[in-house]
């Protein structure tokens, strides 16, 4: 799995962070997208993962299309 470390932010009073400048730009985020936040708790440890929400549909269209090709077999 190939990762690469954009950066550190800081979580402000009201809970917000920012997305550093190379991120936003390698991914073309920009002002107004939704991004969904995910996380989950294993082992007594978290994580955060950020997806943009049009990218997740893609995922879970193409998931549920290879789905019902594997239930045609």
């Amino acid at each position: 799995m190939d990762m690469e470390f954009y950066g550190s932010v800081t979580v402000g009073e009201r809970g917000q962070i920012v997305l550093p400048s190379k991120l936003r730009k390698e991914f073309e985020i920009k002002a107004g997208d939704k991004i969904l936040v995910l996380g989950r708790k294993l082992y007594g440890k978290w994580g955060i993962f950020l997806v943009k929400a049009e990218i997740l549909a893609e995922i879970i269209n193409e998931f549920e299309k290879k789905l019902r090709e594997a239930l045609k077999k």
